[in-house]
């Protein structure tokens, strides 16, 4: 039985099926934008740009993870 049939079947039975944790936590993410943003309007791109890094990377490693604050 493949996962599309298990989920119909589920969906039959009216199981609930509840999203997971957010896989990146909104107001981290936007906050870090704001700040961004706000460093743009200051004439810093070279300093945004290194801010969207440190975003991008906390990202991929975990650090703003929904689930886990």
């Amino acid at each position: 039985m493949s996962l599309r049939d298990t989920v119909k079947d589920w969906l039959r039975e009216g199981k609930e099926l509840k999203p997971k944790n957010p896989l990146c936590s909104k107001r981290l993410v936007k906050k870090n934008l704001h700040q961004i943003l706000e460093l743009l309007k200051q004439d810093s791109p070279i300093i945004a740009s290194e801010r969207i890094k440190f975003l991008i990377s906390d990202m991929d490693n975990g650090k703003l993870d929904g689930g886990k604050l």
